[in-house]
């Protein structure tokens, strides 16, 4: 009898939702310190500033993955940084010096997204 073999063994193995969900949280981990290395930076001080930073807010911002849900969160735990680095919470007298939590995700979802294709490539 003619006939053709075709062996997909190295296909499935590749789909192993394990080898998969290692890839991807490993990913995760690695766009979410980038997105944490992006908020935490202060901006100058203002001219004739008195205040002495604490960096209470620098060290405050950590991140959570959440395998099961393949989800990365980054936040702070800081009851001021709303004030901060949130857009629609911001103080007046933060805006323009101090970047939002929105505005780092918008400016790095192109490299978010970059971690997760290559996460992707490789399984």
């Amino acid at each position: 009898m003619t006939g053709i073999r075709v062996d997909v063994s190295e296909a499935v193995k590749k789909l192993d939702p394990k080898t998969m969900e290692r890839h991807l949280v490993a990913a995760m981990d690695g766009a979410a310190d980038l997105i944490r290395a992006e908020i935490k930076p202060y901006p100058p001080k203002p001219p004739n500033s008195t205040y002495d930073r604490t960096f209470t807010l620098y060290k405050s911002w950590a991140k959570k993955v959440n395998r099961s849900a393949l989800r990365a969160v980054i936040g702070s735990n800081v009851a001021y940084a709303p004030y901060v680095q949130d857009q629609d919470r911001q103080a007046w007298m933060h805006k323009g010096r101090w970047q939002t939590a929105q505005s780092v995700a918008r400016d790095q979802a192109r490299n978010v997204q970059r971690f997760i294709e290559r996460a992707l490539a490789r399984w």
